[in-house]
């Protein structure tokens, strides 16, 4: 999965959770959906983070 389906996914689930629609019962399992999406997105992104640290101190010590 990339990030930007992950994005995508958790903001179609948080759609669902504020729309008021979604059953009661529902809601645990796409708030744990949310919670695992948030988490990979997080993930991902502090790999990119620790990805351009790196590209940048290769940079300063040339």
């Amino acid at each position: 999965m990339t990030y930007q389906e992950a994005y995508d996914q958790l903001v179609d689930l948080i759609d669902d959770i504020e729309s008021e629609a979604t059953p009661l019962d529902e809601l645990p399992g796409k708030i744990r959906q949310a919670t695992d999406l948030i988490a990979y997105c997080q993930q991902r992104l502090r790999a990119v983070e620790g990805d351009f640290q790196e590209a940048v101190s290769r940079i300063k010590t040339g």
